[in-house]
């Protein structure tokens, strides 16, 4: 995996993760914090996100098996033919893409019809 690709791939699941937990957990005590996401070492970004622990434990999880990935060329995480998920994270994390992919989807909507 390239740096480039692992930073987009982090900040994806950022994305998804906190809008999930801002919409779904709204009502349970957030935490914040930073994720330094690194490449061989070498810093590439930090994420700042504000989510409750089940959502923080579940970013940090997947930011985990994304950055250990062993693929050079990364297939989707749904298409991988050695997947690294335990079966309970990966369908926490399959209802939070559902979810968020939802999300994003009806609101690149919203924003071309009711600017």
């Amino acid at each position: 995996m390239t740096p480039e690709k692992l930073q987009n791939d982090s900040q994806t699941l950022h994305r998804f993760i906190q809008l999930h937990c801002d919409k779904k957990h709204h009502d349970v005590p957030k935490k914040k914090g930073v994720l330094e996401v690194a490449f061989q070492e070498k810093s590439l970004c930090e994420l700042p996100y504000h989510l409750c622990e089940e959502c923080e434990t579940l970013f940090i999880y997947a930011y985990g098996r994304l950055k250990n990935c062993p693929h050079e060329h990364k297939p989707s995480c749904r298409k991988c033919p050695n997947p690294c998920y335990e079966k309970s994270m990966w369908n926490k994390m399959a209802k939070v893409m559902m979810f968020s992919g939802m999300q994003l989807g009806l609101t690149k909507i919203r924003k071309l019809f009711f600017k």
